[in-house]
């Protein structure tokens, strides 16, 4: 900096106060309080030595005293703080007024002279690029791009000035103000800086991502093109070249020359002109090899200096590189940590999508997995550090699986894509897309020896679902299973109880879920694993013609099936409504107010207290369920009734007047009979010829097995969260201690620290605050919450994108048939099963259903969700049930509403929506 700018620089503050304006070489990321976001990015880039035009920032300070000058700023703001985002026309009219004021407000002299002076000293007989700078933009997490105004080509000291003030005026434009509303950014935070840069005329400008926003691989460099200033790009007035390259070897990996019809130019004068290029100039290449190479290497530099993948304007004047922006690319999924500890690509699957819930969990609720997980476990473990699976990564505060051990076994590999293929067809097809990359496959020889601990840990189960197979009577089954699981449950509360209180508690909570599920999944899936085989060897050779039977009767087999505890959940969810309905008072009680309320009022009207004994009994068997489960944070039925009472509601719609008591068991013990039915027909069918006997033995054999072995699938699962019940109350204990002694504002905040801390907290001399930390992690849970997480991913960030299908009709919603039969009706889009009733007979549509969610099946006529495969939780019970669904229906909650009519064909796989609906 020159000894006049330096004089500038200390004149433009007012003793005392911030300064008004800022040098890009004065300025750091640390300064977006005062630059906002793009100032920052610039300063940052320019302190770093990277080739940034020059320039300064008019900073909030200097906004601020503009702000001062407006006497109608406070009724101004109370309007703005009004608006709840929905309301587009209020919007308009509160942006608009806001508008007209600040138009009329003076500039402040001090403010013109500071402006003034930092751009005389800069060259005043430039040309200049004038941009809002918004204190709320180019985030780590949320860049708001695009929300204010940029003026370029401004010459004189009059039009810069008027620049600055349509800079300051466009932070309250319509589209700015609604969404701030919207996005919950309160009006009078945000804050505006206007950077004034000297302006580049280029021959070609652009934007460079260092990860490809498509696909999400982080090597790959994506580069759009075009002649002329970049306003003709970003305002989408151009097809832009596209350019594809390597990040690590250079190589040219695509290119799609565009038609750029016109170039945007400055005027001699001022201000910009639009440029109609000839047929061979706009069809040629902006960019030739020695141009991508140096802009490949400047994104490779500025993306290491920032530490993640960058979203960078660039332009080139006079064959000079210029760099004019950056910012973080957040619409990118976060890459699963940790990194392989190879040089390999590795391919992960969504836990979340297998376990039909992908909310964001906090860090302990992860570690419970990381814990439970039997698979890849951390060697050296010890009682004061159980092992943890190195398998399961987190990604987006959520747990993806490394399959990579697996798909590399070249006989497993090719199992389990068929298996997945056949119960999860898009995460099959995911996984073997990803699968078949070369990368990949030059990693195929490795983990070996985590793959021999997996085979370890299967062969066991293996040999026992054999047994069951060929030799166990089916009938044993869920006696053992329930013996086992009551077993597992008292063992795990003496041992709780037994521990007290605080850290030793939690110590012990830790060594049980570190051996839950390595010794149950021993004990209880073979049960499960030799049904599902059963019933696929039914399938396979009742098709084959080894056996007898037909389609038909194989579908009735999963239908009603025998002693699963879900089922048996939400057929007691139905013996409530029954209770419910001849009580006119109670049933308007339990609609009209909220549910803890209702429940404390119940005691005092007709059919109430009956209703109440049976309700505590529900709670004693079903209380630490709830929708999410597998979350240990998340609330039980016992903590909040809200999603059973809106379940009971559903049932006492106008649609359900008919209903007598008992008919929910009447349907299941139906769906139960025509499977008997069914099955001996099957078995009947198979006996012929003169291997009959042994056919029609086998096929018996497996029809019971298939029968009980199916119905126990929701037993693991009834033990988990039995057991997660007592280990939450241990949390939730150790919690209320650390608010006791000042560490934490509330018990619920303990879910966001793993064991470890939690322990070194408890047994610490002086209890830390722990609040900063609170908040920083709480905004990291918030910003991931909002993410959409992919059911499988590479460790360089690509998502696969699978094509359509194309066997079904026009306009209809593909996904994968899980429960046969056709359904038209009402749809009920429901996202929160405490907030919101599916009535008797309606179409419930969902993100995701897992066993916290089952109650509404007993009223629902047809199921449709975004996630899912065959033998995921919502398509079991829908077949059990027998009521047609449809999962994997890439945003069904976004592309239906509620009410609209809508056809499901749970046979063929789709989704048609047929009309009605409020908008």
């Amino acid at each position: 900096m020159s000894a006049a700018e330096s004089l500038h620089f200390s004149a433009s503050r007012t003793s005392g106060t911030e300064p008004l304006t800022l040098p890009f070489e004065h300025i750091s990321a640390a300064d977006l309080p005062s630059v906002g976001g793009k100032g920052a990015n610039l300063g940052e880039m320019a302190r770093a030595g990277f080739p940034v035009p020059p320039g300064f920032c008019v900073t909030t300070a200097a906004f601020d005293a503009f702000l001062t000058g407006c006497g109608e700023l406070q009724t101004l703001y109370a309007s703005l703080d009004a608006l709840d985002g929905k309301d587009i026309e209020a919007a308009r009219r509160a942006a608009e007024s806001t508008r007209a004021a600040l138009s009329r407000a003076p500039l402040p002299p001090a403010v013109a002279d500071a402006v003034l002076g930092a751009w005389r000293n800069l060259g005043a007989e430039a040309s200049w690029a004038v941009r809002s700078s918004a204190t709320a933009e180019d985030l780590p997490d949320a860049s708001f791009a695009g929300q204010q105004d940029t003026y370029l080509n401004i010459r004189g000291a009059d039009a810069l000035l008027d620049a600055v003030r349509r800079c300051w005026v466009s932070l309250f434009t319509d589209r700015a103000v609604l969404y701030r509303a919207k996005s919950g950014f309160g009006h009078r935070g945000v804050k505006l800086s206007v950077v004034i840069q000297r302006m580049v005329l280029p021959e070609v400008s652009g934007i460079l991502f260092t990860a490809d926003p498509i696909t999400g691989r982080r090597g790959t460099v994506s580069i759009d093109a075009g002649f002329g200033l970049g306003e003709a790009l970003v305002s989408g007035l151009i097809n832009a070249d596209l350019y594809k390259v390597d990040k690590a070897t250079g190589e040219l990996l695509e290119v799609q020359v565009g038609d750029k019809a016109l170039a945007i130019r400055p005027k001699p004068e001022g201000g910009t002109w639009e440029e109609r290029l000839s047929e061979d100039t706009r069809r040629a290449r902006a960019l030739d090899d020695a141009a991508l190479r140096e802009l490949v290497a400047m994104g490779v530099r500025i993306e290491k200096h920032y530490g993640k993948p960058q979203d960078i304007e660039w332009c080139i004047e006079a064959g000079k590189l210029y760099v004019v922006q950056t910012r973080p690319i957040t619409s990118l999924y976060p890459l699963p940590e940790p990194a392989p500890d190879d040089e390999g690509l590795h391919v992960y699957a969504s836990f979340g999508h297998f376990q039909m819930m992908t909310d964001a969990m906090p860090p302990l609720a992860i570690q419970v997995w990381k814990l439970l997980l039997p698979f890849d476990r951390t060697p050296l473990a010890t009682p004061d550090a159980p092992a943890e699976s190195r398998a399961a990564t987190i990604a987006g505060s959520r747990i993806y699986l490394d399959t990579t051990p697996m798909l590399r076994h070249p006989v497993l590999g090719r199992v389990i894509r068929s298996v997945l293929g056949h119960v999860y067809e898009d995460l099959g097809r995911g996984l073997s897309t990803l699968a078949s990359r070369p990368a990949f496959q030059r990693g195929a020889h490795s983990g070996r020896a985590r793959m021999r601990v997996v085979g370890r840990f299967f062969l066991p189960i293996i040999a026992r679902v054999l047994a069951r197979l060929f030799v166990m009577e089916p009938s044993q089954l869920r006696p053992r299973v329930e013996s086992y699981i009551e077993s597992r449950v008292a063992e795990t509360r003496a041992r709780l109880a037994a521990a007290t209180p605080g850290g030793a508690r939690l110590r012990e909570a830790r060594r049980v879920l570190s051996e839950l599920l390595s010794q149950a999944f021993t004990h209880l899936m073979p049960n499960i694993l030799s049904g599902v085989i059963a019933n696929r060897l039914l399938v396979n050779l009742v098709r084959r013609g080894v056996l007898g039977g037909t389609e038909e009767d194989l579908s009735a087999l999963e239908r009603g099936l025998p002693g699963n505890v879900t089922t048996e959940m939400d057929l007691a969810v139905g013996d409530l409504t029954d209770r419910v309905r001849p009580y006119p008072a109670l049933a308007a009680l339990l609609r009209s107010r909220p549910a803890t309320e209702a429940l404390a009022a119940a005691r005092d009207v007709e059919g109430g207290p009956a209703f109440l004994e049976a309700w505590r009994a529900f709670l004693e068997r079903y209380g630490m369920r709830g929708p999410g489960e597998v979350d240990l944070s998340r609330p039980r039925y016992q903590d909040e009734p809200a999603p059973l009472i809106a379940a009971i509601v559903g049932g006492l719609g106008p649609a359900s007047a008919g209903r007598s008591a008992g008919e929910h068991r009447a349907h299941h013990a139906a769906l139960a009979a025509k499977a008997e039915a069914a099955s001996e027909r099957l078995v009947t069918a198979s006996r012929r010829g003169l291997t009959g006997g042994m056919r029609a033995g086998l096929a018996r054999r497996w029809v019971r097995l298939a029968r009980a072995g199916m119905g126990l699938r929701e037993h693991p699962k009834f033990l988990l969260v039995r057991v997660l019940a007592l280990v939450r109350d241990a949390v939730r204990e150790a919690g209320a201690l650390l608010v006791q002694r000042g560490a934490l504002s509330s018990v619920d905040e303990v879910y966001l620290f793993r064991f470890e801390e939690l322990i070194a907290a408890l047994e610490a001399t002086q209890a830390p605050d722990l609040r900063a930390l609170v908040e920083e992690r709480r905004a990291t849970l918030q910003r991931n919450a909002k993410r959409a997480p992919p059911f499988v991913m590479a460790s360089d960030g690509e998502i696969p994108s699978l094509a359509a299908r194309e066997d079904v009709p026009p306009g209809a919603l593909s996904g994968t048939a899980a429960s046969a039969g056709v359904v038209e009706g009402l749809a009920r889009v429901v996202l929160d099963p405490a907030s919101e009733v599916l009535h008797a007979g309606e179409i419930l549509v969902a993100p995701h259903t897992d066993p916290g969610w089952t109650p509404l099946f007993v009223h629902a006529a047809g199921l449709v969700t975004e996630v899912g495969g065959l033998m995921t939780h919502g398509s079991v019970v829908a077949r059990e049930y027998g009521i047609p669904a449809v999962v994997s229906v890439a945003g069904a909650t976004q592309r239906i509403r509620t009410g609209q009519r809508i056809r499901v064909d749970g046979t063929r796989g789709f989704v048609e929506v047929l009309g009605g609906g409020a908008a």
